[in-house]
């Protein structure tokens, strides 16, 4: 399917549309077998919920109608663009105070966050002097710092109803998805806001997404699928899309180590990717309204 004009990237990327490519669309996760990962003695094949789809791994460069398409033009705002970028030396000289990269392990990353109070204090200043001015004046929150093992295709899961000390091999996957709550609808999902997050591991990962708004998709189900409306929720609409639009395109920027991608997740189809890595990927990630 042809890449249609929707959430856009913003022009000023640390790499240009050299670190962008776009793909063929996705599969179903059974059709497309997961590479093994191998780390901490550990080896396994990710397993995917039942009804996951996953990125076909075609990717390719971007043609010129293609970067026209992605480029954002016009106002753009919280909802409808997708930032990248370096973060300041100030605070990549914080992270790396820390030490962070160098962690084999979750228990290993959070116990140093726990085990130094001055280093946590300096960080936590010049990350808000690195927020405040792309939070354009409004509140932002902590969300979570990931961690995810090197070499998973999709790295998306709810470990939520999993049991104490589970092992990452009782992990399932979600693919491609949104993030969706509760708390809204199809409609409203452009007025929740959107994530920074940031890479703070010592190897390269991938932020993929599809450029449609919820509210695109729902209009592309409705009018192409013959989907009535009532029938669409947040929930489901992410399965709907990938049934009746498997060749819809994927985009994928690459996040090079103290990079940053800000996007819309709740707007869009999204995951990340640590495929092709070896060393433990490490994210700290906040909620907000952030533009740059």
């Amino acid at each position: 399917m042809e890449l249609k004009s929707g959430i856009a990237v913003h022009n000023q990327l640390p790499e240009g549309y050299e670190s962008v490519r776009i793909n063929s669309g996705v599969v179903f996760h059974s059709d497309q077998v997961a590479d093994n990962v191998n780390y901490q003695g550990l080896s396994y094949r990710p397993q995917y919920e039942d009804a996951a789809y996953v990125a076909r791994r075609d990717w390719r460069r971007l043609t010129a109608g293609e970067i026209r398409a992605l480029r954002a033009n016009g106002k753009r705002n919280d909802f409808n663009t997708v930032y990248a970028g370096d973060i300041p030396d100030t605070l990549k000289e914080a992270f790396s105070q820390m030490g962070l990269a160098e962690s084999a392990s979750r228990d290993e990353v959070f116990s140093k966050f726990q085990g130094s109070a001055e280093k946590t204090r300096s960080l936590s200043g010049e990350i808000g002097r690195f927020l405040e001015p792309m939070a354009d004046g409004r509140e932002f929150k902590f969300h979570c710092i990931g961690i995810n093992f090197p070499n998973i295709e999709m790295v998306g899961c709810n470990t939520t109803k999993l049991p104490a000390g589970f092992k990452p091999p009782e992990v399932k996957y979600m693919g491609m998805h949104n993030d969706g709550t509760a708390k809204m609808t199809v409609r409203t999902a452009h007025r929740f806001g959107n994530r920074i997050s940031i890479n703070l591991g010592k190897d390269a990962r991938s932020f993929l997404f599809v450029n449609l708004s919820m509210i695109q998709v729902l209009n592309m189900l409705k009018r192409e699928a013959g989907i009535e409306e009532k029938d669409i929720n947040i929930g489901n609409i992410s399965g709907l899309f990938f049934r009746h639009f498997p060749g819809y395109p994927v985009i994928r920027i690459i996040q090079k180590p103290y990079q940053y991608y800000i996007a819309p997740t709740d707007n869009c189809f999204h995951d990340g990717s640590t495929l092709g890595n070896t060393e433990l990927d490490i994210t700290i990630v906040y909620f907000g309204f952030f533009k740059c």
